[in-house]
């Protein structure tokens, strides 16, 4: 008897690791993607956010490394920094700078987005081979459609995007759609007469740049500014494979960053921080600087009782997008595609598997979401956005002592980076070691100026 037959919406780094997460469990993996591949990583047009800043936290790492043992030293040897916190990044919050010395605790991945997905690809295809799972990937081709009813979905419509316009149908035991915040996927429900899923909403209106740099000397270093109510403004630089630093640029409503190269230096100079100001003037610009909107989080329900059909998968932003600044995405990515193999380990495509493992992938997304809309919130003034309720208006509350404590407390501290690294669940921020801290103690005051070197 056969396990069942997959095919997956979307060949980016979300549909890929799903598709390595089905190895061994299905007969045969389809994976659907508008582009075509580039031979060597470059950017392309199918990841609209390719040219920004990426980084694996370490609980992305993490589970990256469970799924795909030794991944993390692949993309290290490709030019991939393994920067650790808070002894390489430094951070200023609205409090003042976070201290500087080695914890030992959590590790991040930062590379180019192409660098992340051509290595990840090439690993999952690689993988395939003596899996017992036939995987064929269709290019330049998109999903235009889903096959069955308001209870069972059977599969999907596709068409190419050559000339010819050709359209097909791909029948499927299961449909995972990871295809991103762009995600058809609630239209195509209702048209087989299923609910769309209820959807949440905080947008902050943030927008954001990054352009590509070469130092003439690199700073020893990853460096943060934060965006605070009396400054909407923020900025991350950070290093990728080549010799190459990003800046990202970010700001709020009315605070947008540059998208002309000769307008940046004067935005970095307005976050008042002389250390990366002069150092930027040092550094060679090698790209034009890029500009992305496209920032609020979403989160579409299919967790909900009733909220997916048999045969249907929602992942990572197809599910629950964030606010790219923060740099989950691909965390949880790699985190719903571990929850996913764990779910398909209990038994393979057995009935009921839909709605189980939509739950399972939906907490894999629990705390990127509170922690991005706990920082968004107080920027998110549109009328549409969901507003928050009394629960979220106190987490709001005791998060932001919390965050201003974590800058000088290393108990606070080691919590609100498990937190916020997606290595553990928002229930360690509770512990009673970090609740008396944050909340008996005074709040607190980080450095007041950069930490150019590690406490000994």
């Amino acid at each position: 008897m056969g396990k069942g037959d997959a095919v997956v919406v979307g060949g980016g780094l979300a549909g890929t690791l799903a598709a390595g997460a089905l190895l061994g469990h299905v007969d045969t993996v389809t994976l659907v993607e508008r582009d075509r591949y580039p031979e060597q990583p470059a950017f392309r047009k199918g990841v609209p956010q390719g040219r920004h800043l990426h980084v694996f936290l370490s609980g992305g790492r993490r589970a990256l490394e469970e799924l795909f043992p030794g991944l993390n030293g692949e993309l290290e040897a490709a030019g991939a920094h393994r920067l650790e916190a808070p002894r390489d990044v430094i951070t200023k919050g609205g409090n003042g700078w976070q201290r500087r010395f080695h914890e030992g605790r959590h590790a991040t991945t930062s590379c180019t987005r192409a660098l992340f997905d051509a290595t990840v690809r090439a690993r999952v295809l690689a993988e395939a081979e003596g899996s017992g799972t036939r995987v064929e990937v269709l290019q330049g081709t998109e999903a235009i459609g889903l096959l069955g009813d308001a209870d069972r979905v059977t599969g999907v419509r596709v068409r190419a995007r050559d000339a010819g316009r050709a359209e097909r149908e791909l029948p499927a035991d299961l449909v995972v759609d990871a295809s991103g915040r762009g995600s058809r996927a609630p239209k195509w429900l209702t048209e087989l007469g299923a609910p769309a899923p209820r959807e949440e909403v905080v947008d902050a209106g943030i927008g954001y740049c990054t352009q590509e740099f070469r130092p003439a000397e690199p700073l020893d270093m990853v460096m943060v500014i934060q965006p605070r109510p009396d400054c909407p403004r923020g900025a991350a630089w950070s290093p990728v494979e080549g010799g190459i630093w990003l800046l990202t640029l970010s700001g709020a409503r009315g605070q947008h960053p540059p998208t002309e190269s000769s307008e940046v230096p004067g935005f970095v100079k307005s976050l008042d921080e002389p250390a990366l100001y002069e150092h930027l003037l040092t550094c060679e610009p090698v790209s034009p600087p890029y500009g992305f909107r496209d920032t609020s989080n979403r989160r579409r329900h299919y967790d909900a009782p009733g909220g997916v059909p048999e045969g249907f998968l929602a992942v990572s932003d197809a599910a629950c997008t964030f606010n790219p600044i923060y740099g989950q995405g691909m965390a949880v990515a790699a985190l719903s595609g571990l929850a996913l193999r764990g779910c398909l380990s209990e038994g393979g495509l057995r009935p009921g598997f839909a709605a189980s493992a939509q739950r399972v992938v939906a907490r894999a997304s629990d705390t990127a979401w509170l922690t991005a809309v706990g920082a968004d919130r107080p920027y998110a003034t549109d009328a549409d956005a969901t507003p928050p309720g009394a629960a979220e208006r106190l987490r709001s509350w005791y998060f932001g002592r919390l965050a201003d404590r974590a800058a000088i407390d290393p108990v606070v501290g080691a919590a609100f980076r498990d937190v916020t690294y997606l290595a553990a669940g928002p229930s360690r921020l509770l512990s009673p070691s970090v609740a008396l801290r944050t909340v008996l103690l005074p709040r607190a005051r980080g450095l007041p100026d950069p930490p150019l070197r590690v406490e000994s």
